[in-house]
């Protein structure tokens, strides 16, 4: 369960730490209670130890990088860990993965944090044992093979998904701007993907084997934070961190991402609670007094960096309302402020207006998880991008880029790596089971079809300008979306799973969790 939305969540991440766990020899890690002092966990194949983080506690990501890696004395052992936004329990703080990679949106780093846990280090060395290696390299190549030759996939090699940026802006019409009032913003050409490769970047990097290597790495070279190195902007920290708060200038724009991943929050949730603050104080709903004297307003990097500090310390008033998110900081606030407060289920949305990407509505309002913008945008997506996040496959070098193909491919390689006998019937029958086990849980902590749905703004204001001008999120759209889903997985008109569906897929066990819901709404 999310510490920061109640609900059942999870936090996918690149880089090479999810490898390195199996090298070790282990299928995953699970850690229980909590310790009176501060510890990493070191491990190394079968040695488990827990350290004193005595002196890492209180560093950003990086330094806990660096000062845990140093005691590993192996340059080639991957780390996660948390930083100050994790240690003081700021509730949409965030994992960095290996320095530059981040598991957000679930609010693992406030777990940790509260578990005293600094983070992990990981080296192994062993091999992972398959049934039939030649079946499985023949699937596996040709996977790899699509991931090469599509044609429309090289803008994300190149670019990574910052060339989304000016894409979306120009021609999807669905870039995030200014708290959502709009999806137009000419300025992204002052820090898109396009300035980022004239002025910052440096390097692609790729996770283990990848052929796609969508990380670019970079370094700022004048100015006030020169000599800063950082990664991004990617589409979302772009896009929250950037045309979201209306800024202009590249480089403070890669300071305010590099900030966010070096307190170790994520940086959707903290774009989406600077930029509801900013249209709060624009119109007069929320006044400097309640931010520690501060204004912020669109562009002003500086103020949002100090913003950024505060929230991540919960320091003053600022960094307490702030850490609250947009929920509940418009309960707080009051005075209407809650028609101006983007999320789905309590977390804040990504850097898709639905609007003008209609289809991203299927993965705010019908994923498990809520707000997530990566959950799948269409019925069967949903269940493609449940099979990928628990095999702990890459969107972007599997299910985007096989397309109709997902079910073939993946039972293809998971037949020959296990010894299974899977079907592609089963395939689907499993990405149900994933999401309705996912919906059981969530019923049972209160979440019917109301829930599912968009923030008032998207259903009542059309946008003003752009591709999609005039574009607005209507009542039908959003019942056929529902309607077609529910029957999909086999869910009643109140998006709760039937007692049939349970039974049909094995969860017998899980009717009694749903007994209550379904005699609430007398069904």
């Amino acid at each position: 369960m999310s510490p920061y939305t109640g609900l059942i969540s999870h936090a996918e991440t690149g880089a090479h730490f999810g490898n390195e766990i199996k090298w070790a020899g282990w299928d995953g890690i699970y850690i229980t209670g909590r310790s009176k002092k501060p510890v990493w966990l070191s491990i190394v194949d079968d040695k488990v130890e827990f350290k004193d983080a005595t002196k890492v506690w209180g560093k950003t990501t990086e330094e806990s990088h660096e000062m845990i890696m140093k005691e590993m004395k192996d340059p080639y052992a991957r780390t996660a860990v948390i930083g100050p936004a994790g240690e003081n329990q700021v509730p949409f703080s965030c994992v960095i993965v290996e320095r530059f990679r981040a598991a957000a949106r679930s609010g693992t780093g406030m777990l940790m944090g509260n578990k005293k846990l600094k983070g992990l280090a990981i080296r192994g060395t062993k091999a992972v044992p398959v049934a039939d290696n030649a079946k499985f390299m023949d699937m596996a190549n040709y996977a790899k093979k699509l991931a090469v030759e599509k044609e429309a996939w090289q803008g994300i090699k190149r670019w990574g998904t910052a060339g989304l940026l000016e894409q979306n802006n120009y021609f999807t019409g669905s870039l995030i701007t200014k708290n959502y009032q709009t999806t137009w913003y000419p300025d992204i050409v002052k820090i898109g993907g396009e300035e980022a490769a004239r002025k910052f970047w440096k390097r692609h990097v790729a996770c283990n084997h990848c052929p796609v290597h969508c990380l670019k790495l970079g370094v700022i070279r004048e100015g006030k934070y020169k000599g800063l190195i950082a990664e991004g902007p990617e589409y979302e920290s772009g896009g929250l961190l950037g045309s979201n708060l209306g800024m202009t200038d590249f480089y403070t724009e890669m300071a305010m991402i590099e900030a966010c991943d070096a307190y170790g929050v994520d940086n959707i949730s903290a774009g989406g609670v600077l930029g509801f603050a900013t249209e709060l104080v624009e119109r007069g709903i929320l006044k400097p007094a309640d931010l520690d004297g501060l204004k912020p307003k669109w562009g002003d990097g500086e103020t949002y960096m100090e913003l950024i500090r505060k929230l991540c310390y919960k320091e003053g008033k600022a960094g307490k309302l702030l850490a609250k998110g947009v929920r509940k900081m418009a309960a707080q606030i009051g005075k209407g402020a809650e028609t101006y407060a983007i999320h789905v289920k309590g977390k804040e949305l990504a850097a898709h207006d639905p609007r003008g990407d209609k289809a991203r509505a299927y993965s705010y309002c019908l994923g498990s998880c809520g707000g997530d913008h990566h959950e799948g945008a269409s019925t069967r997506a949903l269940i493609i991008f449940a099979m990928l996040n628990s095999l702990t496959l890459c969107s972007f070098a599997s299910g985007l880029i096989w397309g109709g193909e997902n079910a073939k491919i993946t039972v293809g390689m998971l037949n020959p790596l296990c010894g299974w006998n899977m079907t592609e019937n089963d395939y689907w029958d499993t990405g149900k089971r994933i999401m309705t086990m996912e919906r059981v849980f969530n019923v049972r902590e209160g979440v019917s079809r109301k829930d599912d749905g968009l923030p008032k703004r998207f259903m009542t204001e059309k946008l003003p300008a752009g591709p999609k001008k005039g574009a607005i999120f209507t009542a039908e759209d959003m019942k056929k979306m529902q309607d077609e889903f529910y029957s999909f997985v086999g869910w009643d008109e109140k998006g709760i799973p039937t007692e049939a569906t349970l039974k049909a897929l094995g969860l017998e066990y899980l009717i009694d969790d749903v007994a209550g819901a379904r005699k609430e709404y007398k069904i």
